[in-house]
């Protein structure tokens, strides 16, 4: 095999998942250690020239032995109890849930709220932004210049008045309205990720009431990076 260019790291693993990643031999199944198995840096069980899966436990194998296939670079059992990424020695979270998105440190990443463009609002019944509208965003297009790793989703809502499908459309053209107002005031496309109306779906206050309706007519910013 030569030399590995970094050290390699050890997944616990059951059968199924060793045959997909490549795994042609049955892996052992007895001894406390019998999930955890060599993988490479893309998670992929290595096996050696028989097709043999290597095991932290295999008997049959010398520390001369790994040497001897892989260099220096001697495999080392690293633990990581919840499955989240982080070894548990470096998880200052541990039992996360699988499949929760972690930082470095195994802590959950917290999703943050989107940022509600108060004051960018529309002519009636259009996507045309009002003279008030255009304040706001120039306000917007500071900060953003400020911060300029920061990357963004655009997500427009109606009211309920109208159709749907219609209310749909209108949020749809109003969020494109504002991509388009703060590319050409010098906010580069790369930096929006997305531009999505959702109609009256998600209402953040009653529909039954003037200033209810207000509420959920808006347009929102939602960090996706940076």
């Amino acid at each position: 095999m030569g030399q590995f260019t970094g050290i390699w790291g050890i997944a616990a693993v059951a059968g199924a998942a060793l045959l997909a990643a490549g795994c042609t031999a049955t892996p052992p199944t007895k001894g406390k250690d019998s999930g955890y198995y060599v993988v490479n840096p893309d998670n992929q069980v290595y096996t050696d020239g028989k097709g043999h899966c290597w095991h932290v436990t295999d008997t049959d194998k010398t520390p001369s032995d790994y040497r001897e296939e892989c260099g220096d670079q001697i495999a080392v059992a690293v633990l990581d109890s919840d499955g989240d990424g982080v070894p548990d020695d470096r998880d200052q979270c541990p039992g996360t849930p699988r499949g929760t998105e972690v930082d470095a440190t195994g802590c959950p990443i917290e999703e943050q709220a989107p940022i509600v463009l108060k004051g960018v609002t529309f002519e009636f019944d259009k996507s045309v932004l009002t003279s008030q509208a255009e304040d706001r965003l120039d306000n917007v297009i500071n900060a953003l210049q400020a911060s300029p790793d920061l990357t963004f989703r655009i997500d427009g809502y109606t009211d309920s008045v109208g159709s749907d499908a219609y209310n749909q459309q209108l949020s749809q053209s109003r969020v494109d309205s504002v991509r388009s107002y703060l590319m050409n005031n010098g906010i580069a496309s790369s930096r929006i990720t997305a531009t999505e109306g959702h109609g009256e779906s998600n209402p953040v206050a009653s529909n039954e009431t003037a200033a209810g309706r207000a509420q959920n007519r808006r347009v929102e910013l939602n960090v996706t990076g940076g």
